[in-house]
Order: C-alpha cells, then sequence, then structure tokens
C-alpha cells in the first residue's frame, strides 16, 4: 500500500466525530499524529435552505370522491419524526384523507420497529395497516409470510420505477448511497477509483461498515461495470478493500460520514445522498453521483389487515406523481413516480437522486441478491473488519 502523508491516531478513528464508537482496521502505534483539519476546509456555516416549491394542486386523477372511503380509518405505521413526519402528513396522510373521504391515522413504528409486523401478524392482533419501511426489510419479510400482495390491478405500475416495484412492497421514496467531499478541494472526485487511489485526497477514507454497498463500491473501483455488478464478485470485492483498509474508517451513524469529511477527518467518504443537504453541511461538502447506488423505503401492509382494500387504495395514491412530485418538492428524496419529475422546478430536480442525469450514473440496490446473501455476508465482513490477515513476512 502507498504511504500517505498522515493518518489519524487510533483514538481519533475510534472515537470519531463527538466520541461515537468508530472502528479503524489499520495498525500504527498511538503516537501517531492525529490527521489535522486542512486549513483550506471553510469553517461551517449556514447554508441556504434545500429548495422547495409550492405544492402542486392538480387532483390524483380517480380520487375526486371525498365519500369514497368515508368511516373507514387507516392506521399508517412510520418512523418519521419532525418535519419529515409533517411532510409525510401533508403529501400523503391529510391529501389521501382529503380526496378520499378515509381518517389516517399516524403511528410511530418506536422501539419495536418494523419486527412489530411479524409479531402482530403472528399473534393476530394487527394493528398497522401500512407500514413505511427500508425496501431492503420487505423481501426478508415477504419470505416470513408476514406481508400482504400488492393488488397491482389497484396500484397502478406504469410510471414507477420498475425496480421497486416488489410483490409485496412498493417503493415509497428514493435515496442513494454516493461518494462524499469537501467542496474546498480543487478537482472533485470522478470515480470510485479515485476513492481507492490513496495518493489523493489526503489519504484517509470511510466506509459503511456493512457489505451492502460498500462490496459495490470496491468492485465499481477495480474496473467493474455497474450494469455487470451483481452477483457481485465477493473475493474480488474483498481483495480490493484490503487495499485500502489501513487508510479506512468503518462507520455505523449515517450521520458521521459527512461530518467527517466536512470536519477534515478523512478525504473521502460514501454517505446517504439526503445526509449531504443538511444545514450545517449542505455548503461544505458535495456528493458524487457517478457509481452511487440508489436505494428506496417501501409501502408495504401487514397481511390480514381489515382495512386491505383502503391500504392498496392508499399505496397507489402514494405513488402517483402529484403527491411524490409534492413530497420531494419538500424532502431530499426521489419520487418513485417518473411523471412527477415534470412537475418539479429544474432547479429541486437537478438535486435529487434520480434526475436524468443523475440516475444515468447509477445503479439500483438488488434486494433479491441482498436477501439472500445478507447473513453471510455480513458474518464475511465483520470476520475480515475484526480479523485482518497476517502480513507475509519479508525474504
Amino acid at each position: 500500500m502507498k504511504d500517505i502523508p498522515f493518518r489519524p491516531s487510533r483514538r481519533a478513528f475510534l472515537l470519531g466525530a463527538g466520541g461515537v464508537p468508530l472502528v479503524l482496521t489499520g495498525c500504527g502505534g498511538e503516537d501517531t499524529p492525529t490527521l489535522p483539519i486542512a486549513t483550506e476546509t471553510p469553517a461551517p456555516t449556514q447554508a441556504m435552505p434545500t429548495p422547495t416549491q409550492e405544492p402542486v394542486a392538480s387532483p390524483v386523477p380517480g380520487y375526486q370522491d371525498p365519500a369514497r372511503w368515508e368511516g373507514r380509518t387507516l392506521r399508517v405505521a412510520t418512523a418519521g419524526v419532525a418535519e419529515f413526519l409533517d411532510d409525510l402528513t401533508d403529501c400523503f396522510f391529510d391529501a389521501f384523507a382529503a380526496d378520499s373521504g378515509a381518517e389516517v391515522e399516524h403511528v410511530s413504528l418506536n422501539r419495536e420497529g418494523v419486527e412489530g409486523v411479524q409479531s402482530q401478524v403472528e399473534s393476530g392482533n394487527i394493528e398497522w395497516d401500512v407500514v413505511l419501511m427500508p425496501s431492503n426489510q420487505v423481501l426478508e419479510l415477504s419470505n416470513l409470510g408476514v406481508l400482504a400482495a400488492i393488488d397491482y390491478d389497484i396500484v397502478a405500475g406504469d410510471n414507477l420505477y420498475p425496480e421497486i416495484m416488489m410483490q409485496h412492497g412498493v417503493g415509497a421514496m428514493l435515496y442513494s448511497t454516493t461518494m462524499v467531499y469537501s467542496v474546498s478541494v480543487e478537482t472533485p472526485p470522478q470515480t470510485w477509483a479515485d476513492f481507492w487511489d490513496l495518493s489523493l485526497y489526503d489519504g484517509t477514507r470511510a466506509l459503511r461498515r456493512s457489505p451492502v454497498g460498500t462490496l459495490e463500491f470496491a468492485l465499481l473501483a477495480d474496473g467493474v461495470d455497474k450494469a455487470e455488478l451483481y452477483p457481485l464478485d465477493v473475493a474480488r470485492a474483498f481483495s480490493v478493500l484490503e487495499s485500502i483498509r489501513e487508510a479506512t474508517l468503518f462507520y455505523e451513524d449515517s450521520k458521521q460520514p459527512v461530518e467527517l469529511v466536512r470536519t477534515g477527518q478523512v478525504g473521502l467518504a460514501s454517505a446517504w445522498s439526503v445526509r449531504t443537504t443538511l444545514p450545517d453541511v449542505a455548503s461544505l461538502v458535495n456528493p458524487q453521483w457517478n457509481g452511487g447506488m440508489i436505494s428506496a423505503d417501501a409501502w408495504v401492509s401487514p397481511r390480514g389487515s381489515e382495512n386491505y382494500d383502503v391500504a392498496m387504495s392508499f399505496i397507489n395514491y402514494a405513488t402517483r406523481a402529484v403527491p411524490t412530485a409534492n413530497f420531494s418538492g419538500r424532502q431530499p428524496f426521489g419520487p418513485v413516480n417518473t411523471d412527477a419529475l415534470a412537475l418539479m422546478r429544474d432547479d429541486i430536480v437537478a438535486a435529487l437522486p434520480n434526475s436524468p442525469e443523475h440516475l444515468r450514473m447509477q445503479f439500483f440496490e438488488n434486494w433479491s441478491y441482498w436477501r439472500d446473501k445478507r447473513e453471510a455476508l455480513l458474518a464475511q465482513f465483520e470476520e475480515w473488519l475484526l480479523n485482518p490477515p497476517e502480513a507475509t513476512p519479508a525474504d
């Protein structure tokens, strides 16, 4: 591996920003100098708010009957809080209620999380009708038989991305995992090969402590075409990762990578695109969309819900162009309905993970692959991370 001019001390990497435990796999003594914050890194400033637009007032086709579901109550469970929940409520819950007559009641997932779907279905005490969850969990719960099949005679899929149309779930909003770099760099990184080149950008990196995305990025850095990623060449991916092991911090908190780049603790990081829009970092870090991995949250309905018919009507409504455009006009998630982009301002579309320009450069996370391989590769990743191979003695 190439020498790098500075390497953060083991204590600096283990504590990370805000003293949150992290993992660094590299060696090096306690007297290793801590990487200084680059002098050209701008001081934190309050960025302009993420652009928003006024709601699109056009009616949703087929939903101009405020008596359609009158007297019915739909219980929707999400992990949403604060402004995110406010925008879910305005753009989806209240809008559907006004256009259909149903009462929509929000329920917080709280500590029970999406596992609550399984416990409710197995106990026969089903309290939720619709749940918003990460798409990578939809197929896992589907295998357990606790999710109702999506009725695509009701949920129209003509203008939805095919990758987010699953048997037991439908994408609700899109986000990406991208490379993130400081606005202070003279020449932005262009590909994951630049990420793996430790002669660039201070020679320090941050990657998610998970094989999901991390293995894909390693293969892209090694020249694999994004269309040929799956099934992953796991041995090759770990070999590529090994080449930057000692210079890489593996984070678990999604807030950390943008902070590490913002403060100059690492030169480059992988991070969720929505984190780059936060006010305290938006003017200081940029995403590089090339080679990004598009992921999604999804709408599902627990099997046996007494309001299955209303749930399907809601999911169809929540994936139409107008509601998705309204939500993406207020939150930095991409709309799952392709027609929504034409309803949005150009400056907002240009910042979304699925703008036409960004979409061409990225790939969708393969949820089927990770459903089958997740458990084994999580174990392999942890084993690799915590037990580096011994160095071969010099002759």
